[in-house]
């Protein structure tokens, strides 16, 4: 999807568990809408990736499951 290319990523690399939660947590904290902002983690994997196959990768999986999300909000 074109759109999801065009969507906020964040990529953490080289922090510790904890410190990465932390991050994430400021960002949403400083962020309208941080629902928006898909998160991801380097992995050795996904080190060897071109950036724009990375940001498309993690806007997918965050479409689907804030999908998932909504769909769980709807069924209670």
């Amino acid at each position: 999807m074109a759109e999801d290319a065009d969507g906020k990523v964040i990529v953490i690399h080289g922090f510790e568990r904890e410190k990465v939660f932390e991050i994430m947590k400021a960002v949403k904290a400083s962020v309208e809408d941080p629902s928006e902002i898909a998160f991801s983690v380097s992995t050795p994997t996904n080190l060897e990736w071109k950036l724009k196959d990375i940001i498309k990768d993690v806007r997918e999986d965050h479409a689907y499951f804030m999908k998932k999300e909504q769909e769980k909000k709807a069924s209670r």
